[in-house]
């Protein structure tokens, strides 16, 4: 019988080349070692590179980061990931009134 979850519905005819942003919320620290600190629901994965939007002060500020580690908190009695991230990049720019932003976009 077609049209079951294996049957194949649909297929490209070239590939298609793009990325996904998956936005999260999370709280930002400086970490001593030059890089940030995040605090959030969503575990980590070493080597993954992400931007991360910070605003704040009127700035929005960019980062590119990568994460170096990642690890299960306890905070308030629930499971959190601190993840340490190192910072690749980083670029400026004015908060737009109005604007909405959340920390922590995949790339």
């Amino acid at each position: 019988m077609s049209g079951r979850r294996k049957h194949e519905r649909f297929a490209p005819a070239q590939p298609w080349d793009g990325a996904l942003s998956v936005l999260r919320d999370v709280i930002v620290q400086a970490d001593p070692s030059g890089g940030l600190v995040t605090i959030g629901q969503a575990p980590g994965v070493i080597g993954e590179q992400m931007t991360l939007d910070v605003a704040g002060a009127g700035q929005v500020v960019t980062l590119k980061v990568r994460v170096q580690e990642s690890r299960p908190v306890i905070l308030d009695g629930n499971v959190r990931h601190r993840v340490r991230l190192e910072v690749l990049e980083r670029s400026r720019r004015p908060e737009v009134a109005g604007e909405v932003l959340v920390a922590g976009a995949a790339v």
